[in-house]
């Protein structure tokens, strides 16, 4: 096959369905030969700018992206771009959660003489998803927030979460149909330039035992800040270290401490926080991640849970490292978008689960239909639900409460989204998220551990649960944010009865101009003219519109575009 003559490849890592519901091991996995030899060959073939998709589970998954992303060669390289939680798989729970996430890769591939990669040309303009519509109430199941107005005629934008196909009984280790329909049609790329290949075996195997696998790459700048810590005191914020401290922790508990060690760590884009090296080279952040990571595997008691929260890009290597020392349960898919941008609006954050070997993990779960239990994480609300607390609240009073199995795609817990329930922290996590992870792998009188406690989230949730917990942060700030909110919740608790952290109100200015206003006029001006209005149009028509845009928006463009939607409207009229 001619070099860079293809513009899609579609690699089916035609894994064994029932390997998913087999017992976890511990070990290395790396590609089998077979398999290293189609990645090869894939980017041989693939020209630049063309777009490489892996199907499979999501632990094969992990490793068959480690390799992509690490291909060396002179010319080219593979840039990862996306992981696409597919919510496809009907099977049903084995002792955790439902297992229904299956992983489709992106890669795409650039020279390595560019000092940016190409574009990545996905038509995510007409591959839409049909708007869904609450089966209580009739509203949009999405809840636009005042932008309804918005709403494209053809459906809402891709994620990189697709939990519109139907679920179905996976039978082989091919990718469905409906799925390579839908990458077909968003890549544009002819058949003649297409190319779909079938590994077998899942494309990977053992490559020894894992457990004798240690951190030789970084070392903590700190190592002596903790050597006299002679003791453990739970119920603490720590600051300091989270390696060296993981380390002394080993050392005084061999045998392991903590039940749940959780972690969402700076995710290396450059975030304004206040201490951390937030832009360090991959490779160095990579070596920084495995530390702590092997260092809470350490601290854990046998049958204890490790869950770590991270982007895609990065949650692969933590699971093809992790997979070495712990038990591999699932790759949650958080669906919970913030910010809607990208050619696929990313929505996703990688939630790996894994539980220690030598004893039986926790999992506090009440299924549904069955009699809900006291202390146990209940089954979600049916997706066909909206979530608006108005529908909730009526709906559950009629008894219209269908509840769907708890599964390792997370629909059904938002970010946080206004600043008012936000405190001085880039990436703070929501309550509901920590005490969902808590409630359902410890019980009451546990210890929680977190190494990087921000704005002592983890501890808060602990707290509130009647677990006992460990945080660590580096930042001073974060550190007195958190003891100040745990003295609050304490006090509030002492005085009340109830734990809750205090919160001051906070008044949101209206703004002068309203974007809604403005984008409204823009659309009824795109409608009269029958094509997408210009400036000089503006100008025409009411010029101190253009004044209210430029006080708005960072540019012109990112207003004029809105009123595109009532025109693809009128042709399909």
């Amino acid at each position: 096959m001619a070099d860079e003559s293809r513009g899609l490849i579609i690699i089916s890592t035609g894994f064994d369905p029932a390997t998913k519901q087999a017992g976890p091991a511990v070990a290395a996995w790396e590609l089998t030969a077979e398999a290293r030899r189609c990645v090869q060959e894939c980017a041989r073939v693939l020209r630049p700018g063309g777009l490489l998709f892996v199907y499979g589970l999501p632990r094969d998954n992990a490793v068959w992206g480690e390799a992509l992303a690490s291909l060396d060669s002179e010319s080219s390289r593979l840039v990862f771009k996306y992981w696409i939680a597919l919510d496809l798989d009907d099977a049903p729970a084995n002792g955790f959660l439902k297992p229904s996430h299956l992983g489709l890769l992106l890669f795409l591939k650039a020279r390595r003489t560019q000092k940016k990669p190409p574009t990545l040309d996905l038509d995510t303009d007409t591959v839409r998803v049909p708007h869904a519509f609450c089966a209580a109430c009739g509203r949009t199941v999405k809840d636009w927030g005042g932008k309804k107005h918005l709403m494209h005629p053809r459906g809402a934008a891709l994620s990189d979460v697709w939990r519109d196909l139907p679920r179905r009984p996976i039978r082989d280790g091919i990718i469905p149909a409906d799925v390579l329909e839908r990458v077909v049609n968003l890549t544009g790329v002819d058949e003649a330039a297409m190319l779909h290949l079938a590994a077998a075996g899942g494309g990977v195997q053992r490559a020894g035992d894992g457990k004798t696998i240690s951190v030789t790459g970084f070392h903590s700048a700190d190592t002596h800040q903790w050597q006299n810590l002679e003791h453990l005191e739970t119920n603490r914020v720590y600051q300091g270290d989270c390696v060296s401290f993981l380390n002394r922790i080993s050392a005084l508990h061999p045998e392991g401490v903590f039940d749940l060690a959780f972690a969402d760590p700076p995710y290396n884009l450059e975030k304004s926080y206040d201490s951390y090296a937030d832009a360090l080279a991959e490779r160095h952040y990579l070596e920084w991640c495995n530390a702590w990571l092997e260092g809470m595997a350490r601290a854990l008691k046998p049958g204890g849970s490790l869950l770590v929260l991270n982007l895609p890009k990065w949650t692969m290597h933590h699971a093809a490292f992790l997979n070495r020392h712990l038990e591999f349960r699932h790759w949650i898919a958080w669906d919970a978008l913030s910010d809607p941008r990208g050619k696929l609006m990313p929505a996703h954050y990688g939630l790996l689960y894994y539980t220690k070997p030598g004893g039986k993990p926790v999992f506090n779960y009440s299924p549904a239909g069955g009699r809900p239990k006291k202390d146990l994480v209940l089954p979600p609300d049916s997706p066909k639900y909206c979530l608006r607390a108005s529908c909730v609240n009526g709906r559950k009073a009629r008894g219209e409460d269908e509840k769907v199995e708890l599964s390792d795609i997370w629909f059904d817990i938002h970010r946080i989204r206004h600043k008012r329930d936000r405190d001085a922290h880039p990436c703070q996590l929501p309550e509901k998220l920590l005490e969902r992870i808590i409630k359902l792998t410890t019980r009451r009188g546990a210890v929680v551990f977190d190494p990087f406690c921000g704005a002592g989230t983890t501890a808060i949730a602990a707290a509130k649960l009647g677990r006992e917990f460990v945080v660590v942060d580096l930042d001073e700030n974060y550190v007195r944010i958190s003891r100040e909110k745990l003295a609050a919740l304490k006090q509030n608790a002492d005085l009340f009865g109830t734990f809750q952290v205090p919160r001051t109100s906070v008044a949101r200015p209206r703004a002068a101009n309203s974007k809604r206003a403005i984008e409204c006029y823009l659309q009824n001006l795109a409608r009269k003219l029958g094509r997408l209005p210009t400036e000089e149009d503006v100008k025409t028509d009411q010029p101190e519109i253009l004044c209210q845009i430029d006080a708005t928006y960072a540019t012109r463009g990112a207003a004029f575009k809105r009123a595109r939607m009532v025109l693809d409207q009128r042709a399909m009229a």
